[in-house]
């Protein structure tokens, strides 16, 4: 943990200036984390022209919050993307956080699905939430390049409620992760070792025989697999997160497009 309280505002930038920058005319900032296309790589949707004028605003943004003292990371994010939005906005608060810093998301940088992603991701992890509001927006070439895509003259700022998003625990968490990179899933046993390796003790296969001595090897693994099964595949496939396909003697389990989604949101996957 820091011992000094930080303030963090993570901000997805579209083609914009006035909703990112004009914010800072009022809160305070340590760092900011600027969250846009920044590498050349084939992405649907970004012609070279887009790509020439992101490139501008971020370094527009850059400098003006630099020259006012603020640190500025940028981290590079397909905005077109919303599991990647939703990853990298996650994993930024979960690092923050746990240095005990204050985590603001300004969800109003960019475009529509990036907002949706940003306010997920935030209300998830319990940071606050902001939308700037725009007075009008540019008609002029010129207007964009000062104002960016909105103008905002008087400086309004809306914080959102948060809703709880329940998430499953921690371990649950941590197998979701670990399955959206198992393109063919995993089998119970697999999952188990998994467990084990993470750290959680519960399925410690050798701490559990020294607790059961009367009990032979196949019953210790028939308990474990029940533990697994009640304590968090049960819970996961009830949730629509995991299938089970059988195949012959064995349970493969695989994540499904809704476990996806809790996995890039967890915050526990990582990213380049």
């Amino acid at each position: 943990m820091s011992e000094i309280e930080e303030i963090v505002h993570i901000v997805p930038l579209g083609h914009e200036f006035d909703r990112v920058v004009r914010p800072f005319d009022k809160l305070k900032a340590n760092r900011v984390y600027l969250l846009t296309i920044l590498k050349e790589v084939d992405i649907p949707y970004v012609t070279e022209e887009m790509a020439k004028k992101q490139r501008y605003f971020v370094k527009l943004v850059k400098d003006v919050l630099e020259k006012r003292g603020i640190e500025v990371l940028l981290e590079h994010t397909n905005i077109f993307d919303m599991l990647d939005v939703l990853k990298k906005v996650s994993k930024i608060i979960r690092m923050e956080k746990e240095k005990n810093n204050i985590v603001y998301v300004n969800m109003s940088g960019a475009g529509r699905l990036t907002s949706v992603a940003a306010t997920l991701a935030a209300m998830a992890h319990g940071a606050k939430v902001y939308y700037v509001i725009a007075d009008r927006y540019s008609k002029t070439e010129e207007e964009e390049m000062r104002h960016g895509l909105s103008i905002c003259e008087k400086l309004r700022i809306i914080y959102l409620v948060n809703f709880q998003i329940i998430l499953p625990d921690e371990t649950s968490l941590k197998l979701l992760a670990k399955l959206c990179t198992k393109e063919k899933g995993m089998k119970t046993n697999e999952i188990i070792q998994f467990l084990k390796e993470i750290g959680n003790e519960e399925f410690n296969e050798t701490k559990y025989k020294a607790k059961q001595e009367k009990r032979d090897e196949r019953s210790i693994k028939q308990a474990l697999l029940t533990k697994l099964n009640k304590k968090i595949l049960e819970k996961l496939e009830h949730s629509g997160y995991v299938t089970r396909e059988k195949v012959g003697r064995y349970n493969t389990i695989k994540i499904t497009e809704a476990g996806r989604y809790i996995a890039h949101i967890s915050g526990l996957l990582d990213y380049t």
